[in-house]
């Protein structure tokens, strides 16, 4: 299993950078988590979706779990940060327009004030709310750029020994102790025994190649 190496990752979101990262989406990462009420930690629990964090252990290609450990600490901070933005925005609104504009109603009879009061607070929630959601995706795409999964699946690859390798036709099985059986049901011809890998549809797909 390779060695990991993971940094700190640093989120600062400018409002220039709002609308592009409400649209970042990416098929790959599924970050799940869980929230320890008793500690407030938060845990995450998937990274990918299961089939590919499965083949990422499998063959040896990142530490899954150890990511997992290691990114919990990250993620635990984009919450905390936007659950301090929802806490502070809410604090302002209830103290700075709710309040005053229920004031002005009730003793001025003002009833401009209350629906601009109203108004606002929904206008400053929905905002604050696309700030996190940008928050939070600028968040993952950091976090994707710096797991790198497809170069890492492209670097890899598994060297064998002739006798480790079986072939019945055009396909070929590889035995290797400590990952178990690896087939290619169209093996290719090379200059070296050895499995490589390629990302299909979310999963890692064992590519061989033996020297003939």
């Amino acid at each position: 299993m390779q060695k990991e190496r993971m940094g700190t990752m640093e989120t600062k979101l400018s409002v220039k950078e709002i609308p592009s990262y409400l649209r970042w989406k990416d098929s790959l990462l599924d970050l799940r988590y869980r929230f320890d009420s008793n500690t407030a930690d938060y845990t995450l629990t998937r990274l990918f979706d299961p089939q590919l964090e499965e083949d990422l252990e499998r063959f040896g290609i990142m530490n899954v779990h150890s990511a997992k450990k290691h990114y919990s600490t990250e993620i635990e901070k984009a919450q905390r940060t936007v659950y301090f933005y929802r806490i502070a925005n809410v604090m302002f609104l209830i103290l700075l327009i709710l309040l005053p504009s229920i004031a002005l109603y009730f003793f001025r009879d003002s009833l401009t004030a209350l629906v601009f009061g109203i108004l606002f607070s929904l206008l400053m929630f929905f905002l604050v709310e696309c700030f996190n959601q940008a928050y939070l995706n600028k968040f993952q795409q950091q976090l994707k750029d710096e797991l790198n999964i497809e170069q890492r699946i492209q670097n890899s690859s598994i060297p064998f020994h002739e006798n480790e390798v079986r072939v019945e036709g055009n396909a070929a099985t590889v035995h290797k102790e400590g990952i178990g059986l690896i087939t290619d049901p169209n093996f290719t011809k090379g200059n070296e025994n050895i499995v490589r890998f390629r990302l299909e549809e979310g999963s890692v797909v064992p590519v061989v190649e033996i020297r003939k």
